[in-house]
């Protein structure tokens, strides 16, 4: 009897503790709120599966004119037991922490003792009680990685004005001879005992990634053959010497440039790589090719998704990985000698935000709620994944939309298309909402978890009372190898796609037909530009660096390789595949009142994009502002600009959609 008694006070005690305390207030999502999130990246798990070390990233402060965010390097213990804390406190930029095989060391790149304003490798302790420098190289170190016996580090810097040079510059000649005046990337490697560096690469070609052999007598380097546009696409797998830079043997010429997907197998046996078709598409998918050359042996060609990550387990028989898969991302198993994909938990993440990392038996990675931004989690074999951190409690504050996942067909195809609603608070079904179709950026597929960025506007829309709409149009990642190269079609079928899934949400009485807007970022901008001269069903529309004219674009930007060899071919020998797809042929057709914004130092998309569409706006008469962004390229880094642009878009939006 008093085991029941016991308990029933325990249920009154409870029931009443919830009566008496209010539940928590909150607000509509501010731009003040969404540059106040706290981002957590570059998750690296000690040897022996404890700690993980990890980046912070702080918030910006808004009375520092210039992007002045700090970020240093934490740790926490896996069991959730040691709180997180900064390795070494006041630094105020490092990152890249990567631990030394032996546990004893933690490296990272910083710029906090006096180095020549670049980032220097530094090894800390890994109780973090001391920390000293290891490199001194002019212009700084790009990337690093140790060696298996932890006696050595390989690092990439980039060569620096000769002393010719720098007379000439100091003399008043600055002229730039373009496709001349390269600084290639060299592969050079730092003893850890006396701190000697000695450059190992003296041939001409850009390193994108690097992985030592597991005898540390050689490194597999993925390359292109020069910096020049042309052979912006051209890379290939090579391993040379450690000790000379001599090229030993090319094991693939069909390597693709996205890190994170070299490694070389704890047998030395196998190297693993992200190979690309010999037509250089938007396509590639995980291969692995034998250390001393022979054939390559796709993984993953037929995988539904995309593969971000991966490591080797101990016995050289799998890959631990992360990837994507539609609007989420999973952690899987990839058995090698089968190709095998095994699913071993799901997770909540955007592709611009993942980390992960894997000792073979613990996984660390990083996952979203549709609620919260990213926090570290921690995954074991046959255990629940378990949250560790806690960094943006002031989420439960805000009043947030509802996230989930819809599905449409494509009417011209029959193909199932899938994206992400945003609710706003308090949504009552069959009621006609405002809605903003947010167009994906690049291939960057839409996902069903924590949508508040300066350039992902879902929680900050929604929260004002508009249902927010991110299709996933073909070309995204997370689909397929065959799917994610269609993104170089340009408008065509990616846009059928978009109208299919606005017409879903007006037939299930959720948009209203009557107050549609639209709005993106980068290629988000491209396809709202190419929606508005296709249809005038959207009353408004914000178009942030998008590329309105495809032949101007081929003449003034760094991307003209990738739109010659993967999309159009040459438009000075055939141009109407240009004109075709660029929004500036259509503008005619346009009667959206739209909002330009660019960056006037955009390399990728010139600003002059947007003066085309703006010019063409006015002289059609329909509605148009342009602002531009001093001292911003293709991606806004001031925190003034990042929250004028929130700010802008709210309000364009409520002007031509709210009564």
């Amino acid at each position: 009897m008093a085991t029941r008694a016991t308990l029933i006070r325990t249920i009154l005690a409870t029931l009443l503790f919830a009566c008496t305390v209010p539940a928590q207030e909150t607000h509509p999502v501010t731009p003040e709120d969404v540059l106040s999130i706290r981002e957590v990246r570059e998750l690296q798990i000690a040897p022996d599966g404890k700690q993980v070390a990890f980046r912070v990233r702080e918030p910006s402060d808004p009375k520092l004119p210039l992007a002045s965010r700090v970020t240093n390097i934490w740790v926490a213990s896996t069991d959730g037991k040691e709180p997180p804390h900064p390795l070494l406190p006041n630094l105020k930029n490092a990152t890249a922490p990567r631990w030394s095989p032996d546990g004893r060391w933690l490296a990272f790149l910083s710029d906090h003792s006096n180095s020549p304003a670049t980032m220097q490798i530094y090894l800390a302790r890994s109780d973090g009680t001391t920390s000293e420098r290891l490199t001194s190289v002019p212009g700084g170190v790009e990337d690093f990685v140790w060696s298996p016996d932890s006696s050595m580090i390989a690092f990439v810097a980039r060569d620096q004005p000769t002393a010719k040079e720098l007379e000439k510059q100091s003399a008043g000649d600055d002229a730039i001879e373009v496709d001349r005046d390269f600084k290639y990337s060299r592969l050079w490697v730092a003893k850890v005992s006396d701190k000697s560096a000695v450059q190992i690469t003296k041939q001409d070609f850009e390193i994108n990634e690097f992985a030592w052999s597991p005898k540390g007598d050689e490194i597999a380097l993925v390359v292109a053959k020069s910096q020049k546009p042309e052979d912006s696409l051209l890379y290939s797998l090579i391993v040379v010497n450690r000790s000379s830079g001599e090229v030993v043997r090319t094991l693939s010429p069909n390597a693709a440039p996205i890190s994170g997907l070299l490694r070389w197998s704890p047998d030395g046996s196998l190297v693993n790589f992200l190979e690309g078709p010999p037509t250089k598409e938007f396509a590639s998918w995980l291969s692995v090719v034998p250390a001393s050359g022979g054939a390559v042996r796709p993984l993953t060609k037929d995988y539904s998704g995309t593969v971000l990550a991966v490591e080797w387990t101990p016995d050289s028989k799998n890959l631990l990985g992360q990837s994507i898969e539609g609007t989420r991302q999973t952690l899987l198993s990839i058995n090698v000698a089968s190709g095998v994909e095994t699913k071993l938990a799901d997770v909540t993440q955007t592709i611009w935000e993942y980390s992960f990392s894997t000792n073979g038996q613990t996984m660390v990675y990083t996952a979203q709620a549709f609620e919260s931004p990213s926090d570290i989690w921690v995954w074991t074999k046959d255990a629940q994944p378990r949250r560790i951190t806690d960094f943006n409690p002031q989420t439960r504050s805000w009043a947030l939309g509802k996230v989930r996942e819809v599905e449409w067909k494509n009417s011209k195809d029959g193909r199932i298309r899938r994206g992400v609603v945003i609710t706003p608070p308090g949504y009552q079904p069959g009621k006609l909402y405002p809605t903003i179709v947010n167009t994906h950026p690049g291939d960057t597929a839409w996902w069903t978890g924590f949508h508040a960025k300066w350039w992902a506007w879902g929680q900050l829309l929604a929260s004002r009372g508009y249902v927010v709409f991110l299709p996933n149009t073909r070309g995204v990642t997370g689909e397929g190898w065959q799917m994610h190269a269609t993104i170089a079609n340009w408008g065509e079928m990616a846009y059928q796609d978009l109208i299919d899934g606005v017409d879903y949400l007006v037939q299930q009485k959720i948009a209203d037909p009557n107050r549609l807007g639209i709005g993106g970022w980068s290629n988000g901008g491209f396809m709202t530009e190419y929606a508005i001269t296709h249809t005038t069903r959207f009353k408004a529309a914000v178009a942030q660096a998008g590329h309105s004219d495809f032949f101007s674009l081929y003449g003034t930007s760094y991307l003209s390789a990738a739109l010659r060899e993967v999309s159009f071919g040459s438009p000075y020998t055939d141009r109407k595949k240009y004109d075709d797809a660029s929004p500036i042929t259509s503008i005619r057709n346009c009667r959206t009142p739209t909002l330009l914004i660019h960056g006037i130092n955009d390399r990728g998309v010139p600003v002059g994009q947007a003066y085309e569409f703006y010019t063409g706006l006015k002289e059609l008469g329909v509605e148009a502002e342009f602002v531009i962004y001093p001292r911003e390229g293709h991606s806004l880094q001031e925190y003034a600009h990042q929250l004028d642009v929130q700010k802008r878009i709210v309000a364009w939006f409520d002007k031509h959609l709210k009564p």
